[in-house]
C-alpha cells in the first residue's frame, strides 16, 4: 500500500537533479519486487513506471514476461499499460512475442470494441513474421466486423502484416477490396490509403481496382480521401495510357475549384507525373493553367507549399520552360529566402530557364548571394567577401554560375570580356575552393574564344600581380591554383602583354616558390615563353642599347630561375635547371666580344636569339575536336593495307638476325595499320612483319632449311624455364579442316605463326552476328580498327565543339546530341525513385493478376501456451512427479517387507501362470506378422469362450493368475483390431502386455525394384513427462526385382528436424536381400516439437541392384510418411462413467474443443452400422477406449503418452427424408488439454472416414 505511483516517480526524479541516477536504482530495486507480486494492480504498476523509465534511456528487457502478463489482465485499464510497454520495449527478437499469439486471438475475439483496439494497435508495433502468419486468418475474417471502427483498424494492420507476411496479401486481397464499397467512409479511406502504399511497390498489380477508384474520385467529398485516389491514379497512369484521357475531365475540374492547397498540389503532380501534359491535344493550355496555379503556392507565406511549389516547376519546366520562364520575378524572390531548401530549389529553376536575354541578370543576382549590396558588376575593385553563407552553399552557387554560363558551348555568353571577369571576381568573392574549374574555364575560354584573348591576357597579368592573393596562397579558399591559368594564358599569347618585362618579373618574385608545385612549374615555362617573345622583337631594332639591356636581364633572369632549383618537385627541378642553362647559354653568347663583332659587321643578332622564337611560336594552338581524329579522310589513291617499302630478305647467317627478324623480343606490339611491329630487348624496333607475308615466304622455304631451324630452337630452348619440353613420341595429333589427314604437331612451323597483341578493346561482340552485317571495304575496316582505341576524356565545359580537319562533316546524330544531354539530367532526376519506393519486404513480388487457386487458403494457426496456461502445467506436473516419487517408496516398502513370506508361494504360482498362457498363445511371437495374430487371436477366443466346450481346466488356470493380469485380460484382447494393436509375453511376471497403438501397414515405397512396408507404434507405455517421447517405425523390405537380381548397399537417411531428431540419421543394412526375400528392420526416433497436424518423417532410401557381373546401377527414392496422432495415445485403464462426470465438469481441464460430424452407409442396418464405426473411430482414428454405451450413443476418453486427456462423446443422429430413405450420421465432439492435439484428432477422423467413403 505504500508503493510508489507514476506520478511520485516523476516528482521524484525531479526533485533529485542532483542524484538523479541514484535515486532511479533505487526506484528500479522497488520495481523489480513490485513486478514479481501476485497482485495485478501492483504489477501493472510497476509495468508503467518502468515504461517511463525506458523512454529515459533505462532499459527494460528483463520485464518482458511480466509485460505480457500485464496485457493479458481481464481489467482494460492494467491491459492498456501493458500494451503500451510492449509498444516500447519490445523488438523483433524478443523471445516471449511467442507467447501473445493466444493472448492476441483472445482479445481480438473480445466484445468490448476497446479492447479489440488496444490490441490492434499493439500488434501494429510487434508484429513479426510468426505473428502475421498465425494471426493473418483472424485479421482477415474481422474485415466484416459489426463496428466500423475495428474494420478500419483493421484494414491499417493488415499493411503492417503485408510487409511481413507477404502471402497474406494474396490470400486476404479479395476481402480487403470488398471493403471499398463499405458503407463507412472512414474504412474506405482506410482501404484507399493502405492500396496507395502497396501501390508504391508494384503498381501494375492494382490496375484491376481503376473503375472502384474512378467512381470514388466522382463522387466523394472527402479531401483526404481524394488525395490518396489522385495519388494512386498517378501510379497507375504510365501504365495504362488510356487513363489519362479518362482522368483528365475530372483532375482538371479540381484544379478549377477546389480551394485546398493539398489537393490542388497533388492534382498537379498527377498531371505532371501521369504524362497528361504530352498526351492531351491542348496540352499547352493544360500546362498554362498548372503554372498560374503554382504561382499560388509560391505567393503564399507558407514556406511548405512555397517548397512544393518550386518542386513542382521544376518537373513542368523540362517541357515547358516558357511557361515557367514567365514567371521569374517571384522565382528570383524565392533565392533571397532565409529557407535554404527554397533557394536550392530557385536554383534549380534558374539553371533551365536561362536564355540569352536574362543570363547577365540571373548571374547578377546569383553574384548578389556572394558580394555586398553595393556590386554592380565585373570591376577591378574587389569587395570583401560576404560571411552571411555556408561554404557548401557559396560552391554551389559558383558551380551554377559556371554551368549556365558554359552549357551548350558558351551560347548563351555574348560578351566574353564579362565573362571573364565574372571568372576573375569569383577568383575573389568565393571564399572557398574552386579553383580548378575556375583554372579550366579561364584556358578553355582563352583557347576558343580568340576576339576575349587580348582582354583576358591583359586581365591575367593583373591577376600575377595581385600580393594579396601571391601571400595568402597557402589557404585554400585563396584559389591560388588559378595562377596557373593566369601564368598559361599570358605564355602562350605574350603577343598581347603591353610590358612583357614586368610580367616576367611577376613571374619570378621571391613569393611565387610558395606557390604549388603545379603552378611553379608553368610559371617557369611561360617566362621562356615571355623571354623568346620579347628577344624576337629587340632582334628587329637591335644595335649596342638592346645588346646591353639583353645582357642585364638575362643575367637577371639567369639567377632568379635559380631559386626553383632548389624546389622538391622534380618537374619543377628539371624545368629551372634547362631553363637555366639556355639563359646561361645565351648569356654566354652574348659577352663573348668576337662574336658579337662579328654579328656586329652585317647588322645581326645572334643566331641563338633568333631560332629560339620558333621553338614555341611555329604554330598556332587552336582547339581540337574529340573526335577530329577520326574524321581525317583518307586521300586519294592511298591504300593503306600496301606496303611502302617491301621488307627485306631474312638474313640466315646468325642466330641473332633470325631470332630478330622473327620476333623473339619481348617488346612486340601491334602496328598502326595492321602489321606486327618487332623489337629487340632494348626497345629498339627492328622492322614490320605482315602476318600473311610471313606465311607466304615460310612456304617457300625447303624442307632443309626447316629442319635446320627446328634445330636450333629446340637447342635454344632446352634450358629455357619458360618453354615446355616436348617429346616426339607424345606430341600432338591434329587434323586438317577436311578431316581426312592427321598432321604431327611437330611439322607446324611454329616460327612462322604471327604474335598478335589482342586487347578487349579490338574485339567486337557484335561480329557473331555476321548474316546482319554487309561486308566492309579496306577503308572502312581502318576505320574501324582506329575507332576501338578509347575516346579522349571530355573537357570539364559542355561541349564538343573544336577544330576539325577538311572535309569532315558531321553526323545527324552528332547533330542531335547536344538536345539530348540536355534533357538527360531531367529525365534522370525525374525517374529517381525515393527511399520509400524501395521494397524491402517482397510485397512488390506478390502477383494479384491470377485468381486464387483451389489450394490457396490462410495459414492454419500455431497455438501457443499461455503464460497462465504455462505456469498451471508446470505446477500440475511438480505435482504429479511428487505423487508418483511417494508410490512407489510406498511399493518398495511394502514389497520389501512381503518379500521373505510370499517367495516360494509366489515363484510356484508364477510358473504355473507362465504354463498355461504358454499354452494358450503359444502361436503368438513378439516379431509374428499380423495376418497370423489374427489366426491365433481367433484360436485364443474359441478357447476362451466356456460356451463352445472350454477344457474348466483352462479357466481355472485363467482364474489364478487374474491377480497378476489385473485389467488386461483374454477378453479385452480380443475386442482390440489385430490391426492397431500385437501381443507380447513377459515371461518374468506371467503378463499379457498390450502395445499401445499400432498403424495399419501401409506401402511406403512399390517400385519395380523394392516394395516397402512400414507400421508405426509407441516406444512407450507409461507417461513422458520431462523428455520428448519415442516413435518405433518397423519396415518391411521385400525384394521383386524384374531381374532377379540382388539387393546390396540397402541404406535409410533420414532428415532430423526440430520436430524429429534421430540418434542415427543415416541407417545401412549390411546383408544381401535375394530375389524374393525379405527383411525387416526397426527404427526409434524421438518427437520433441508441437504434436499437431502435418507431423511427418522425410528421408531417402537408397540400394544398388546387380544386373550381371559387371553392371551395377544405384537407385535414390526419395520417402515421406506422416505421423498420425492416434500413436500417441497410451493404453491407459478404463474409468468409470462417474469418473468421466466428474472429468467433464471440470471445465479448465479440458479448455480446447473440436467436432465433426461421419455419414453413414445406410445400406444395411443403422445401427450395425453405427456399431461398425464406433469400433474404427475408438481404435483406430482416436485409440480411445469406450467409458459408457447407451443407444445412439458413447463416450470415449484416452490420455496421450505426453500427458493429454482426451473426452469425446459420438451420438447417432438418423433424418427422414420422405418416408423412403434415412440419412443417418454421427455428431462427435471432442474435449482435450491440448489445441493442437485435438484439432490433429479431428483431422484424422476426417482423413479417416473420408477414404473409407
Amino acid at each position: 500500500m505504500f508503493e510508489k505511483s507514476l506520478t511520485d516517480l516523476i516528482r521524484g526524479i525531479r526533485a533529485n537533479k542532483k542524484n538523479e541516477q541514484k535515486y532511479i536504482a533505487s526506484c528500479l530495486q522497488e520495481i523489480r519486487q513490485e513486478i514479481r507480486t501476485n497482485d495485478p494492480d501492483i504489477k501493472a504498476t510497476a509495468v508503467s513506471k518502468l515504461t517511463y523509465l525506458q523512454m529515459l534511456g533505462y532499459d527494460m528487457s528483463w520485464a518482458s514476461f511480466h509485460v505480457v502478463e500485464v496485457m493479458s489482465s481481464p481489467k482494460f485499464p492494467q491491459k492498456q499499460t501493458g500494451y503500451l510497454a510492449a509498444t516500447q520495449s519490445f523488438g523483433q527478437d524478443t523471445d516471449v512475442l511467442m507467447l501473445t499469439t493466444n493472448l492476441f486471438k483472445k482479445d481480438l475475439a473480445s466484445g468490448n470494441h476497446l479492447e479489440v483496439g488496444v490490441a490492434l494497435n499493439g500488434l501494429s508495433h510487434i508484429v513479426t513474421p510468426d505473428l502475421a502468419r498465425d494471426l493473418c486468418q483472424d485479421l482477415a475474417s474481422m474485415l466484416s466486423h459489426s463496428r466500423p471502427y475495428v474494420r478500419k483498424k483493421v484494414v491499417l494492420v493488415l499493411y503492417k502484416l503485408f510487409l511481413k507476411f507477404p502471402e497474406a496479401l494474396r490470400l486476404s486481397f479479395p476481402r480487403l477490396k470488398e471493403r471499398l464499397d463499405d458503407p463507412d467512409s472512414s474504412v474506405i479511406c482506410a482501404v484507399i490509403n493502405v492500396i496507395c502504399e502497396l501501390a508504391r511497390k508494384n503498381p501494375k498489380n492494382y490496375l484491376s481496382l481503376a473503375p472502384q477508384l474512378f467512381k470514388l474520385l466522382n463522387t466523394s467529398t472527402n479531401n483526404w480521401m481524394l488525395i490518396k485516389i489522385i495519388k494512386l491514379f498517378g501510379a497507375l497512369t504510365p501504365l495504362e495510357p488510356r487513363l489519362a484521357k479518362k482522368l483528365l475531365p475530372p483532375i482538371t475540374h479540381q484544379i478549377q475549384s477546389t480551394a485546398a492547397m493539398s489537393l490542388l498540389y497533388e492534382c498537379i503532380h498527377t498531371v505532371i507525373t501521369g504524362g497528361m501534359l504530352n498526351s492531351s491535344g491542348n496540352s499547352d493550355s493544360l500546362a498554362a493553367m498548372c503554372v498560374n496555379k503554382l504561382r499560388i503556392f509560391l505567393e503564399d507565406p507558407d514556406q511548405n507549399l512555397k517548397y512544393v511549389g518550386l518542386l513542382a516547376l521544376s518537373k513542368i519546366l523540362p517541357t515547358h520552360p516558357k511557361l515557367v520562364s514567365e514567371h521569374r520575378d517571384i522565382i528570383l524572390k524565392c533565392i533571397d529566402d532565409p529557407d535554404i531548401s527554397i533557394r536550392l530549389r530557385s536554383l534549380d529553376l534558374l539553371v533551365g530557364m536561362v536564355n540569352r536575354k536574362n543570363l547577365f541578370d540571373i548571374v547578377k543576382r546569383l553574384m548578389s548571394h556572394l558580394l555586398p549590396s553595393n556590386y554592380n558588376g565585373p570591376s577591378t575593385n574587389y569587395p570583401t567577401l560576404s560571411t552571411l553563407l555556408e561554404p557548401a552553399y557559396r560552391s554551389d552557387i559558383i558551380h551554377r554560375i559556371i554551368y549556365i554560363c558554359s552549357q551548350n558551348s558558351y551560347s548563351n555568353i555574348t560578351n566574353f570580356e564579362w565573362y571573364i571577369a565574372v571568372l576573375v571576381d569569383l577568383t575573389h568573392v568565393a571564399g572557398v575552393n574552386v579553383d580548378e574549374i575556375l583554372k579550366s574555364q579561364i584556358m578553355d575560354v582563352g583557347v576558343r574564344v580568340k576576339s576575349v584573348r587580348q582582354y583576358c591576357v591583359k586581365t591575367m597579368q593583373r591577376l600575377l600581380s595581385d600580393k594579396d592573393l601571391l601571400e595568402n596562397c597557402k589557404l585554400p579558399q585563396t584559389n591560388a591554383k588559378v595562377l596557373y591559368a593566369a601564368a598559361w594564358i599570358t605564355g602562350e599569347y605574350c603577343s598581347y602583354l603591353e610590358n612583357p618585362l614586368e610580367t616576367m618579373e611577376y613571374l619570378i618574385q621571391p613569393g611565387v616558390t610558395k606557390l604549388p608545385h603545379e603552378v611553379q612549374a608553368v610559371y617557369i615555362h611561360s617566362v621562356l615563353k615571355i623571354y623568346a617573345f620579347w628577344v624576337t622583337n629587340l632582334t628587329y631594332n637591335w644595335d649596342e642599347d638592346a645588346r646591353n639591356e639583353l645582357l642585364r636581364f638575362t643575367g637577371i633572369l639567369k639567377d632568379k630561375i635559380g631559386m626553383f632549383c632548389s624546389c622538391t618537385d622534380l618537374e619543377v627541378q628539371e624545368r629551372a635547371y634547362n631553363i637555366r642553362e639556355i639563359f646561361s647559354i645565351i648569356h654566354q653568347n652574348l659577352t663573348t666580344d668576337s662574336i658579337f663583332e662579328d654579328e656586329n659587321i652585317y647588322g645581326k643578332p645572334p643566331k641563338v636569339l633568333s631560332e629560339l622564337f620558333l621553338l614555341f611560336f611555329s604554330y598556332e594552338l587552336n582547339p581540337v575536336a574529340p573526335k577530329a581524329q577520326k574524321k581525317v579522310p583518307i586521300p586519294e589513291g592511298l591504300d593503306l593495307d600496301k606496303w611502302i617499302n617491301e621488307p627485306l630478305p631474312e638474313s640466315e647467317s646468325s642466330e641473332s638476325e633470325e631470332e630478330e627478324s622473327y620476333g623473339y623480343g619481348y617488346g612486340q606490339k601491334l602496328g598502326g595499320s595492321g602489321d606486327l611491329i618487332f623489337s629487340s630487348g632494348n626497345g629498339t624496333t627492328i622492322g614490320r612483319r605482315r602476318g600473311r607475308k610471313s606465311k607466304e615466304y615460310g612456304s617457300e622455304e625447303d624442307e632443309k632449311t626447316k629442319e635446320r631451324r627446328r634445330n636450333e630452337r629446340r637447342e635454344r630452348i632446352k634450358n629455357d624455364p619458360f618453354y615446355i619440353e616436348v617429346n616426339e613420341k607424345e606430341s600432338l595429333k591434329r587434323t586438317n579442316s577436311n578431316g581426312s589427314s592427321n598432321r604431327i604437331a611437330e611439322d607446324i612451323d611454329i616460327d612462322s605463326i604471327p604474335i598478335v597483341h589482342l586487347t578487349m578493346d579490338e574485339f567486337d561482340f557484335k561480329r557473331n552476328k555476321k548474316s546482319s552485317k554487309p561486308k566492309k571495304s579496306k577503308g572502312s575496316k581502318q576505320e574501324k580498327q582506329q575507332s576501338s582505341s578509347p575516346p579522349p576524356t571530355l573537357p570539364i565545359i559542355y561541349t564538343d565543339v573544336g577544330e576539325m580537319p577538311e572535309n569532315a562533316t558531321l553526323s545527324d546524330e552528332e547533330k542531335d546530341k547536344k538536345s539530348i544531354e540536355l534533357n538527360k539530367s531531367w529525365d534522370t532526376l525525374s525517374k529517381k525513385n525515393g527511399i520509400l519506393d524501395i521494397d524491402f519486404s517482397g510485397v512488390a513480388n506478390v502477383d494479384l493478376s491470377t485468381p486464387l487457386g483451389d489450394n490457396e487458403k490462410l495459414p492454419q494457426t500455431a497455438v501457443y501456451l499461455s503464460p497462465e496456461e504455462v505456469r498451471r502445467r508446470e505446477d500440475v506436473r511438480a505435482r504429479q512427479r511428487l505423487e508418483e516419487r511417494r508410490l512407489i517408496l510406498a511399493n518398495e516398502r511394502i514389497s520389501q517387507s512381503n518379500k521373505n513370506k510370499n517367495d516360494k508361494s509366489k515363484k510356484a504360482l508364477r510358473e504355473k501362470s507362465n504354463s498355461k498362457i504358454s499354452s494358450k498363445l503359444k502361436n503368438v511371437e513378439i516379431n509374428e506378422k499380423p495376418s497370423k495374430a489374427k489366426v491365433s487371436l481367433r484360436k485364443k477366443r474359441k478357447e476362451k469362450d466356456p460356451s463352445k466346450g472350454k477344457d474348466p481346466s483352462k479357466k481355472k488356470g485363467r482364474k489364478s493368475g487374474q491377480k497378476k493380469m489385473k485389467n488386461t485380460t483374454i477378453s479385452e484382447i480380443s475386442e482390440i483390431s489385430t490391426a492397431s494393436t500385437s501381443t507380447k509375453i513377459n515371461t518374468e511376471v506371467g503378463v499379457v502386455e498390450i502395445c499401445d497403438y499400432k498403424t495399419p501397414e501401409k506401402t511406403l515405397v512399390d517400385s519395380d525394384d523394392i516394395q516397402i512396408i512400414y507400421t508405426l507404434s509407441l516406444g512407450s507405455h507409461t507417461e513422458v513427462i520431462n523428455e520428448p517421447p519415442t516413435i518405433i517405425v518397423e519396415f518391411s523390405l521385400h525384394n521383386k526385382s524384374s531381374l532377379r537380381a540382388p539387393l546390396s548397399q540397402i541404406a535409410f537417411s533420414f532428415e532430423s528436424t526440430s520436430d524429429i531428431q534421430f540418434n542415427n540419421t543415416f541407417i545401412e543394412i549390411e546383408d544381401m536381400l535375394y530375389y524374393d526375400g525379405k527383411k525387416d528392420m526397426r527404427v526409434k526416433f524421438k518427437v520433441p516439437g508441437i504434436v499437431g497436424v502435418g507431423l511427418s518423417v522425410s528421408g531417402n532410401v537408397s540400394y544398388t541392384i546387380k544386373s550381371d557381373e559387371e553392371t551395377k546401377t544405384n537407385h535414390d527414392i526419395p520417402i515421406r510418411f506422416e505421423l498420425p496422432l492416434p500413436v500417441f495415445m497410451l493404453n491407459v485403464p478404463r474409468i468409470t462413467s462417474e469418473q468421466f462426470s466428474t472429468l467433464i465438469s471440470q471445465t479448465s481441464e479440458f479448455p480446447f474443443t473440436g467436432s465433426t460430424t461421419i455419414h453413414l452407409n445406410t445400406s444395411n442396418s443403422i445401427e450395425q452400422a453405427f456399431q461398425n464405426e464406433l469400433i474404427r473411430l475408438t481404435t483406430i482414428a482416436t485409440g480411445t477406449h469406450i467409458v459408457e454405451q447407451v443407444p445412439g450413443a458413447i463416450t470415449i476418453y484416452g490420455k496421450s503418452v505426453q500427458g493429454y486427456q482426451v473426452a469425446g462423446l459420438a451420438k447417432l443422429t438418423v433424418e427422414d427424408d420422405s418416408g423412403i430413405t434415412k440419412k443417418a450420421s454421427i455428431k462427435i465432439d471432442i474435449k482435450c488439454t491440448d489445441q493442437a492435439f485435438v484439432d490433429g484428432l479431428i483431422r484424422e477422423i476426417e482423413h479417416l472416414f473420408r477414404e473409407e467413403l
